[in-house]
């Protein structure tokens, strides 16, 4: 059995040797690695100088139109005694969605009752004073003081009138009741949420919505546009979405508008977009993927794979092949991708040739050194 095992010995040890045996020829300058003869399993690509139309990539989320969504709260204190619309249900302006027994309501009928009854009485007094001094029976006082209670009491009335204004009773309505507060859709559109239940106590201080109506039709994109590239973004113009949902279908909005601040973490910009949504495919909170047309004639740009890009989290850095085995880490500023080929700022000149495949391993030799 020794005899026949020695060749296979021999094998394995003259493998583990290749394994073992290290990366890189005799070193060269510092910063650069000398691989003679270049690894097989390396790959290089030329730095390409392309036109490149003035397009941003973005990544965003789509979100309401906050100037068609309303999210209901009460006004009024008391209990939940009837829901009258559902999650999905669609919903006209002045609908009603819920119904609360609230003794708010009530305090605020029964106050413009009394104050108009109010009213009445020092309207009457006033015409009584005024004909009692025609006929010189009472002082022009008597007069002047029912001026002044009737003036009062139509203070209490236009007081009481606005109070059932701010909460959306009609005393004239014949379905009013004084105990119970119907809450209505503020507008057209669909229930999205309904937090409300039979039975839930509500108040006005909680902030607590019972109800999300949102018109759908038109929604917000919200991308977050790097700060390179937020230059060449301003509103009004149209860009495209692409859902990760369905990302074969376009949706074509415009640029409304380009936030003024910088998030310190990502280095991004909150760029919100307005997108017609007739047939509701997008839904709030969707992630996509936006592209924002540039208006400027295209411009000259160098890009490399994708997979030639290294990045720490705090920097990228590309391996370049200087020729004659060597080969050099070359920290760059890198912009968007698209197709697969990411943008190079600076660090990198036309037809220089990178490392693609077996890049960190070039990387990790050239800083051992």
């Amino acid at each position: 059995m020794k005899p026949t095992a020695a060749p296979l010995l021999l094998a394995l040890a003259a493998c583990h040797a290749s394994v073992a045996a290290p990366l890189a020829g005799p070193s060269g300058p510092p910063g650069e690695v000398r691989l003679e003869p270049p690894p097989a399993f390396l790959k290089l690509a030329p730095v390409t100088e392309a036109s490149e139309p003035t397009v941003t990539a973005a990544t965003g989320r789509v979100t309401f139109d906050e100037e068609r969504v309303s999210r209901v709260a009460s006004p009024v204190s008391g209990r939940v005694v009837e829901l009258l619309a559902h999650v999905g249900d669609r919903v006209g302006r002045g609908q009603a969605l819920l119904v609360i027994a609230s003794p708010d309501a009530q305090s605020a009928v029964a106050d413009q009752v009394a104050a108009l009854a109010d009213q009445g009485v020092a309207e009457r007094s006033l015409e009584r004073q005024r004909r009692l001094y025609a006929d010189q029976a009472v002082p022009y006082k008597e007069v002047l003081q029912a001026e002044s209670d009737a003036t009062k009491a139509a203070a209490a009335v236009a007081r009481a009138n606005g109070r059932l204004e701010v909460l959306g009773i009609d005393p004239r309505s014949p379905d009013v009741r004084a105990s119970r507060f119907v809450l209505r859709a503020p507008l057209a559109g669909v229930v999205v949420e309904r937090p409300a239940f039979l039975g839930m106590e509500v108040r006005p201080d909680s902030g607590t919505p019972l109800a999300t109506v949102a018109d759908l039709s038109r929604l917000w994109v919200v991308a977050d546009v790097y700060e390179r590239d937020v230059g060449r973004v301003s509103a009004g113009q149209a860009a495209s979405v692409r859902l990760t949902a369905a990302p074969e279908r376009a949706f074509q909005g415009l640029v409304r508008h380009v936030g003024e601040l910088v998030d310190p973490a990502t280095r991004t910009v909150k760029v919100r977009l307005e997108v017609p949504n007739p047939g509701r495919e997008l839904k709030p909170e969707m992630f996509a993927r936006v592209v924002i047309q540039g208006t400027a004639p295209a411009t000259a740009a160098l890009t490399v794979p994708s997979g030639a890009i290294l990045s720490d989290g705090d920097s990228s850095a590309v391996v370049v092949a200087l020729g004659e085995g060597r080969y050099a880490k070359r920290t760059v500023e890198v912009g968007g991708e698209q197709d697969g080929r990411v943008r190079v700022l600076s660090g990198l000149r036309p037809a220089e040739q990178v490392v693609v495949d077996g890049a960190l391993l070039v990387k990790a030799e050239i800083e051992d050194r």
